[in-house]
């Protein structure tokens, strides 16, 4: 084994952390740059609503199953393949959207590529970090989720108002930047090899000295999943559903217009947490849980009456309440779990929270297509409030004894 030591053992881990956050960004720049482009979709190739919620939902079955993969296999223990891998297969995705801006078919591929992409990149991109800069690289890979997040909507409609032919030249240049990635990350993966094989070593020692996940009554996961779920569906509403509505409720060509609640809704997420730690205070799961049904309503009175003001107050809400209450579902979940059996729960976890978040998507979008963007939208964004508030009822008995011990590291999960 190849020993690191002082100044070149410092500066090796930091740049492998710093690095793989950045990668991690850049793929998920890649899962968010389609909102934005979705109206444009719908004038060239005449996707109705559903199609374009079936588009952009294609995502999250393919992130699902790649979960599911990572999670029930060995793949996941090859960190240093597993993450350059998922960078290629995302730059085939953006051949893939760019070359389908005339061929529909292409376009579900390229999703699916992204899905594949996002999902390998989690996990390993996780490792790599907490393998560089310890429990901070938790916190590092977090940031870069919300990053790119924001990066993929900002930047996908900034192009399309300002340049030509913007649904292949946005695919072109974030696969140009995946590419530098995938230079850089290969290179501080040779760097510090002798780090990530013995971090593999003790990893593959944990596992096999692991148990079976711990017996949870199935009231109790329910909760936790229902908390998961309404936390993360208000992210896909606003970043897949609402840069359509929004146009026609607000009448106007911007596609900058439609993106303001998600821009609005992943700040406030990305803030929020941090705060509640400096005032040393968090949410509750009922508090949460409020705050997304009533942003619901706040959103569709905004929707409804063609007020940004009311639609982006009801993000705001939505942006506060979703990172505590998929917190608390994933605290409620896991506690009293090893690690690795923490991790196999986090993965099924968030694929039910995903598949939920799809389901409402698709659900809008057959809305959508029989009553039209802004009454369908309506009609969907209730009935999630009304979800909300029959988790709240459902899991009463469970939320007293949730707590978060480490926030900003559960939120470490894939956005």
């Amino acid at each position: 084994m190849i020993a690191h030591s002082g100044r070149t053992g410092g500066g090796a881990a930091a740049a492998l952390g710093l690095v793989v956050a950045l990668t991690f960004a850049f793929t998920v720049v890649g899962s968010n740059i389609p909102g934005p482009l979705l109206p444009l979709y719908e004038e060239r190739l005449g996707m109705s609503p559903f199609v374009l919620a079936a588009l952009f939902a294609t995502y999250f079955a393919a992130l699902i199953s790649m979960f599911l993969v990572m999670n029930r296999t060995r793949v996941g223990r090859h960190v240093h393949l597993v993450l350059p891998g998922a960078v290629l297969v995302g730059i085939l995705g953006d051949v893939a959207l760019w070359l389908g801006s005339d061929f529909s078919p292409l376009l579900f591929l390229g999703r699916a590529l992204a899905g594949v992409c996002v999902g390998a990149a989690t996990g390993s991109a996780a490792t790599l970090a907490a393998t560089a800069r310890g429990e901070a690289g938790r916190t590092l890979a977090a940031t870069g989720a919300i990053g790119g997040s924001l990066i993929g909507l900002l930047s996908a409609a900034v192009v399309a108002e300002t340049f030509a032919d913007p649904t292949v030249l946005i695919y072109r240049l974030h696969a140009a930047a995946l590419l530098v990635c995938e230079v850089l990350l290969i290179v501080v993966l040779w760097w510090n090899r002798a780090r990530i094989r013995a971090a593999t070593v003790v990893e593959l020692t944990v596992s096999s000295s692991s148990g079976q996940p711990r017996d949870m009554a199935t009231p109790g996961r329910l909760a936790a999943y229902g908390l998961g779920a309404a936390g993360w569906t208000v992210g896909g509403i606003a970043v897949g559903v609402l840069p359509t509505t929004l146009r026609s409720s607000l009448q106007s060509d911007l596609l900058v217009a439609g993106v303001l609640g998600g821009i609005v809704l992943l700040a406030a997420a990305w803030i929020a947490p941090h705060v509640a730690r400096v005032m040393r205070r968090t949410l509750s799961a009922p508090r949460s849980l409020v705050l997304l049904g009533s942003g619901g309503v706040v959103l569709v009175a905004g929707v409804l009456s063609g007020r940004l003001v009311l639609v982006l107050v009801g993000c705001l809400l939505w942006g506060i309440g979703q990172g505590f209450a998929y917190a608390k579902g994933l605290a409620l979940l896991t506690r009293g779990s090893t690690p690795v059996q923490q991790g196999r729960a986090t993965s099924l976890y968030a694929c039910v929270s995903y598949g939920f978040a799809a389901s409402m998507i698709l659900l809008a979008g057959a809305l959508s297509s029989g009553l039209g963007y802004v009454r369908g939208t309506a009609v969907m964004v209730l009935l999630f409030s009304a979800f909300c508030g029959a988790v709240l009822v459902f899991g009463r008995r469970y939320w007293k004894s949730t707590s978060v011990a480490a926030l900003p590291d559960v939120l470490a999960v894939e956005r």
